[in-house]
């Protein structure tokens, strides 16, 4: 009993100098419908090898957090890490950015034909040969098409446009701190 009386008296103390209200932004009712949201649609997609998600709500013009579901609870293997804010492959999240980009520059615009075909790139790593989600190519494809669709080759191509420093750039001054090291790493 002495061991846990003193691990229960230690817990007691830090609670007890612990504020006695938190303030929040967010909504619990939000909050509720984007757990049950991820949850149905992880239901739904489960037969397709999806085992996790995250759902992230902010406010538009406050950029308050409405709600944050790190994990698909139940449905994931790894339950207990937030997904919302774990460091991983940003796969598609990043297009819109790269496409936006590419459009401030002036190199792309929504009616732009790229060539959704095969293309290998040589790396210092080796032969670069990207694949699209469902390993189909379309051919030449409008940039709009080519985001809705979330292909990988046309994103690659834009790559290629922009360059990956001016890239890297704007990703750390939009607040990407992960990507710390020289943009030819990436």
């Amino acid at each position: 009993a002495g061991a846990g009386a003193s691990a229960m008296g230690a817990a007691g103390a830090a609670v007890a100098g612990a504020p006695a209200s938190v303030t929040s932004s967010l909504d619990a009712d939000i909050q509720r419908l984007a757990r049950d949201a991820l949850a149905a649609q992880l239901a739904v997609l489960r037969g397709r090898g999806v085992e996790d998600g995250t759902v992230v709500v902010l406010h538009n013009r406050s950029g308050e957090v409405l709600a944050h579901v790190g994990s698909g609870g139940a449905y994931s293997r790894a339950a207990q890490v937030d997904f919302a804010d774990a460091p991983r492959q940003a796969g598609s999240t990043l297009k819109p950015l790269l496409y936006a980009l590419a459009f401030e520059q002036g190199r792309l615009q929504p009616a732009t034909l790229l060539d959704d075909s095969p293309i290998a790139l040589a790396t210092e790593a080796g032969l670069y040969t990207p694949q699209n989600y469902d390993q189909r190519f379309t051919g030449p494809v409008p940039v709009r098409e080519a985001l809705a669709g979330s292909l990988n080759i046309p994103a690659v191509r834009a790559l290629g446009l922009v360059g990956v420093p001016d890239f890297h750039r704007l990703l750390v001054r939009l607040g990407f701190g992960t990507l710390d090291r020289d943009p030819a790493v990436y």
